[in-house]
């Protein structure tokens, strides 16, 4: 049978093999899109941070893993981050209770910075605790590569 498909798309006759390539070519655009960007993923789940930190590797982004919201503050005071993905649901200090303390911190009065939700809770169970705690933000998971990157793109542009 057929080894090939066809499609038409804006009026151009493609086949599979001319599609594949052309996504290839922008999955290798974006490879670098993040690239010397620095991206803070405080979680305490640690699968969650490892698929994180290779989502981001996958664009470039050099992830700095906190496994609480104690050492997510800390690495934030240590480190010039670009964008924080804040996890909402953490024993001790939860997500909203860390991004509040990192905004009074002086390093982010100095050089603010969006602190995204990264949660598994949908966007309509924390929408109106993302705008009281002033999120920039939100990435629910699991999540696609594509909504990370939109999502990372739009905050820091």
């Amino acid at each position: 049978m057929g080894a090939r498909s066809y499609f038409l798309l804006d009026n151009e006759i493609l086949s599979t093999d001319e599609i594949y390539s052309q996504r290839q070519g922008a999955v290798n655009d974006d490879q670098f899109i993040l690239a010397e960007k620095t991206i803070l993923v405080v979680d305490d789940n640690p699968i969650n941070l490892s698929v994180a930190e290779k989502t981001l590797s996958k664009f470039g982004a050099h992830a700095l893993k906190a496994f609480s919201a104690k050492e997510g503050l800390q690495a934030f005071h240590a480190n010039p981050v670009d964008v924080v993905l804040m996890d909402l649901h953490m024993p001790l200090i939860d997500g909203f209770e860390a991004t509040k303390m990192i905004r009074e911190k002086q390093a982010f009065q100095d050089r603010p910075v969006p602190i995204l939700a990264y949660t598994t809770y949908s966007y309509d169970e924390v929408s109106d605790a993302i705008k009281k705690y002033q999120l920039d933000g939100y990435i629910g998971k699991p999540f696609t590569q594509t909504q990370v990157l939109e999502t990372i793109l739009s905050a820091i542009s």
